[in-house]
Parts: C-alpha cells; sequence; structure tokens
C-alpha cells in the first residue's frame, strides 16, 4: 500500500455546531465512512490533533491509535450497537476467568489466586453468578447471569462500549473488560490476568519469539485502550 503523502500545515481543534473536531489547515478531518470525526472531550480531541501534527512528509496511520480508535467507534460501534452488546454478552457466557485447570495443581492454583477475586466481583458488583468449570468442557452460565452482565454492558455510551470491546476480544474476559472499565484495574493488571495461563507457561517451559511479539502487542493495544478511556472521561465528561 502506497503510503499517503501530507497534505496539510496545520493542525487545529475547534468546536463546531456539531462537537470538537479537528481542522487540517481547514478541512475537518473525516472517518474512514465519510462522517466528520467529532469527539466527545476536549483532551482526547488534543491528543488526536497531537497524533496528526507529529506526522511527517508521510502519514503514517499505525502511529495514530487514538484516532483509529475513535474512527472505529464512529464507524462500526455506533451503527451496530446492539450486535456489539449481545457479542460482548456472548463473551461473558464463555468468560475466560470460568475455565480452571483440572490437570495442574500449580496452574489450579494460581488460576484461583488470579481469577476467584474477579468473579466473586462479578457476583457482588454485577449481580452475575458465574459457573465456574474444572476444565475445558462447556459450561452454561445462569440466564439470570447473562442478563446481569447485559445490563452492566448498555449502561456505557458508545465511546466506552467501543473500548470495552476492544479489552473483552483481546483479554478473552467481559468481567475484566468491565473492571477496567470501572477503574477496578489498569491494562497491566487486565494483562497479566487474562495472560495467566500463558505466563505461567512461559515462565516454566521458555516462550519463542512469536509469541513474545504476540504478547508484547496486546499489552500495548490495552494500554492504548486505558490511555483513551482516560482522555475520554477527563474533565468530568
Amino acid at each position: 500500500m502506497t503510503a499517503r503523502k501530507r497534505f496539510y500545515k496545520t493542525v487545529t481543534v475547534t468546536d463546531d455546531d456539531g462537537g470538537l473536531v479537528v481542522r487540517l489547515d481547514d478541512r475537518v478531518v473525516k472517518s474512514p465512512a465519510g462522517a466528520n470525526a467529532i469527539l466527545p472531550s476536549r483532551e482526547l480531541a488534543d491528543a488526536v490533533a497531537t497524533e496528526w501534527d507529529s506526522q511527517g512528509e508521510e502519514i503514517d496511520a499505525a502511529s495514530m491509535p487514538l484516532f483509529s480508535l475513535a474512527v472505529t467507534v464512529l464507524d462500526r460501534v455506533t451503527p451496530q450497537r446492539v450486535a456489539i452488546i449481545d457479542e460482548l454478552v456472548a463473551y461473558g457466557g464463555n468468560d475466560l476467568l470460568c475455565y480452571q485447570d483440572a490437570d495442574d495443581p500449580e496452574l489450579g492454583t494460581r488460576q484461583a489466586r488470579g481469577w476467584t477475586p474477579w468473579i466473586d466481583w462479578a457476583r457482588a458488583s454485577l449481580g452475575a453468578e458465574l459457573v465456574v468449570a474444572a476444565g475445558v468442557m462447556p459450561v452454561a452460565q445462569p440466564a439470570a447471569s447473562l442478563v446481569a452482565l447485559g445490563q452492566a454492558v448498555t449502561t456505557h455510551d458508545d465511546w466506552e462500549l467501543g473500548m470495552l470491546y476492544r479489552a473483552t476480544t483481546l483479554g478473552g474476559s467481559l468481567v475484566l473488560g468491565l473492571a477496567m472499565l470501572r477503574d477496578e484495574m489498569d491494562s497491566a493488571a487486565l494483562f497479566e490476568t487474562a495472560f495467566l495461563d500463558e505466563l505461567w507457561q512461559a515462565e516454566r517451559w521458555g516462550s519463542d519469539w512469536e509469541a513474545e511479539d504476540r504478547r508484547a502487542g496486546i499489552r500495548v493495544e490495552l494500554d492504548q485502550t486505558h490511555r483513551f478511556l482516560g482522555l475520554l472521561r477527563a474533565g468530568g465528561r
């Protein structure tokens, strides 16, 4: 793919009738679907503007993660909110935390220590009583628990929902995604908890560079998601 040349000199944030937008010279930045990229907080808009202003002679989309997250919300999350919620509840019905090792006592103990507090948190804070299985055979979660998880998800607006979807799909756990959204853990804790099994295996048997690179990439994406949330909420939004 041919890199796009930088076509603008100045980057500003303006508060138009529709809300906060980033302007490249006098042109409003748009999403890939063609909508004006209206941003919900000044801090987020300023950070996105900085990403655009930091481009060199060629525009590197990979160096603008906040803008990428923002337009994903605008173009994919908002138009598909109901489907996104349904998919998240499905993650909750098969949550990573509900499958603990029955064959390796050391790993099982580590899982119980790292995961049971979040199973307890889901029950106490979300009203979702989750069944924990020993092994990998699927376990059906109570209908009332899935309803409770759905209610927890729907309390978040499209911007937070987009970050919840990102965190959940990266970590494989709706419970941990909700915990991060509700400031019960940060991205580093979510990563360590979600990848407890892999990190234990790497500690015990070693790890190849491909697995290390994959985990490092996920860690960066979780950090970006957490940063986006902070910018989203800054200024008392």
